[in-house]
């Protein structure tokens, strides 16, 4: 996938998930379902783990390399780093506790809102900064698979914003 249609993508997952959590109601917004999160925690969720990846890619490449080292593995396609992630998910794996939300309140739903949309934005801003071997050969830690490129962990970001946004949704159908 170019820089271009991975920008593009990460905006409009992202900003259609924003505006499906800005659409709810205070109450939907802090519905419960069984003991799953809440929409709230899984907007807040997806802040705690882009937040990140900004940080990251607005280093200078060198500094990247220099902290998290280099690459010259031939990297995955969205399809099969979709495929290590799932299996890592479907083999018990959770998120780390600095990105478990704590219960997201109905107050801080605009604010949640309004960062990711700005993070998204920089992310974004930082990415076509990058060259293209940069995003192929410098890596980063991801807390469930390991050492990624910078370009599949943009990826994963992206699946990753449609996994709890329909997981939202799907807990949401038993609101009433």
């Amino acid at each position: 996938m170019t820089k271009t249609m991975l920008t593009e993508q990460l905006t409009q997952k992202h900003q259609a998930f924003v505006a499906d959590m800005m659409a709810l109601t205070p109450e939907a917004y802090a519905f419960r379902y069984e003991d799953k999160w809440t929409a709230g925690q899984q907007l807040e969720h997806i802040v705690l783990c882009v937040k990140p990846l900004v940080q990251v890619y607005s280093m200078d490449a060198a500094m990247i390399a220099q902290t998290f080292g280099t690459t010259d593995r031939v990297g995955l396609s969205y399809d099969e780093l979709l495929a290590a992630y799932l299996e890592k998910l479907n083999a018990g794996g959770k998120a780390p506790s600095r990105f478990v939300p704590e219960s997201s309140l109905a107050t801080q739903q605009a604010l949640l809102g309004e960062m990711l949309t700005n993070l998204v934005s920089t992310l974004c801003e930082k990415v076509n900064t990058l060259s293209d071997e940069a995003l192929d050969t410098l890596q980063i830690p991801h807390p469930l698979l390991g050492n990624l490129t910078l370009r599949e962990m943009l990826y994963n970001a992206l699946y990753h914003v449609q996994h709890h946004h329909l997981i939202a949704k799907e807990h949401l159908q038993y609101f009433s």
